[in-house]
C-alpha cells in the first residue's frame, strides 16, 4: 500500500489555548463576594427547622447593600417550588414577593425551559432565580428533568439555581457533581455528616480538616458550613472564611463526637 500522506514537520508540541469567554452578561451585577456568584448552583442539605427556609429569606429579601441578592430587583423572576411551603409560616415573606408552586413534576421543568427558549437567543432570555425545596425523594427517577437542568442551566440564563433537602442520598451524581456552591445545616444523623464528609472533604485536605470546619461552623442555631468548592473556600455562614488557599485561617480547636469518630474510625 502507497503512503500518500504528508511529510509533516513538527516544531512545536500540541498546546491547548483557552477558549475566548463569552462577553459578560450586563444582567449579572456584582453581590458580594461571600455569598453564590450567579451563574450558581446551590446545593444545601439540612433538616427540618435547621435554618433552611431562614436562609432562603434572607438570600432573595434582604437587600445587596446588606450582602445579598435583593431578588425582586436583582433577578427578572424568582420562582419557588415546596412540597412544604405551604405549612411553614417562616415562608409567608416568600409567597407575598414571589412566583410560588406547592408541588413539583417533572413537567414543570420542561415547561420552564421551553418558555425561557421562545424568548430566543440567551442575552434576550429572562435572568431567573429558581428554588426547589424538598423535593427530591428516595422515589425519583436518577434521570430527572432536575439533573437534566443542572448540567444546563446557565444555557437557559438561570443565575441562580438552589436545591434545598433533607437527605443527601437523594441527591445524585449529576447534582452533586455540578453544585458550585454547597450549605451544610446542623446535621441529625452522624451517619449522612460523614457521607456528605467523604463526598467533599479533598478539597479541604482530610476528612478530619472537613470535620473541624463542620464543627466550629455550625455551632449555635440556624449556623450553617458554606463550601464554595471551586475555590476551596469554607466559610461560618455568609461571614467569616475557615479555610482558604489549602490551609484553615486560623486553627481550630474542636473535635468530632465520639459517636463520630468511631464511624470514622471503621472506614
Amino acid at each position: 500500500m502507497t503512503d500518500n500522506s504528508e511529510n509533516v514537520i513538527f516544531a512545536n508540541p500540541p498546546r491547548v489555548i483557552p477558549v475566548l469567554e463569552e462577553a459578560p452578561d450586563p444582567r449579572i451585577k456584582p453581590v458580594h463576594p461571600n455569598i453564590p456568584q450567579p451563574p450558581a448552583l446551590l446545593l444545601g442539605i439540612g433538616a427540618v427547622k435547621s435554618g433552611k427556609t431562614t436562609l432562603i429569606n434572607n438570600m432573595l429579601l434582604q437587600p445587596r447593600e446588606e450582602g445579598f441578592y435583593g431578588a425582586q430587583d436583582y433577578f427578572d423572576e424568582t420562582i419557588i417550588i415546596s412540597n412544604t411551603i405551604g405549612n411553614d409560616p417562616t415562608a409567608r415573606f416568600l409567597k407575598r414577593a414571589f412566583d410560588i408552586e406547592d408541588h413539583y413534576t417533572d413537567g414543570y421543568i420542561t415547561k420552564l425551559i421551553s418558555k425561557q427558549k421562545s424568548f430566543g437567543e440567551k442575552k434576550d432570555m429572562p435572568f431567573i432565580a429558581l428554588l426547589l425545596d424538598d423535593i427530591l425523594g428516595s422515589n425519583m427517577k436518577r434521570n430527572n428533568e432536575i439533573s437534566f437542568l443542572a448540567t444546563r442551566y446557565r444555557h437557559h440564563n438561570i443565575g441562580l439555581m438552589g436545591i434545598f433537602t433533607q437527605n443527601f442520598k437523594s441527591v445524585d451524581t449529576i447534582l452533586r457533581n455540578n453544585a458550585t456552591d454547597i450549605i451544610i445545616f446542623k446535621q441529625t444523623n452522624n451517619k449522612q455528616l460523614l457521607q456528605i464528609a467523604e463526598e467533599f472533604h479533598p478539597v479541604y485536605g482530610s476528612l478530619n480538616n472537613f470535620i473541624k470546619l463542620y464543627y466550629q461552623a455550625t455551632a449555635g442555631k440556624y449556623n450553617f458550613l458554606y463550601l464554595k468548592v471551586q475555590e476551596g473556600k469554607a466559610l461560618r455562614n455568609f461571614e467569616e472564611v475557615l479555610y482558604e488557599d489549602e490551609k484553615f485561617v486560623r486553627e481550630l480547636k474542636v473535635e468530632p463526637s465520639d459517636e463520630l469518630k468511631k464511624l470514622m474510625t471503621t472506614k
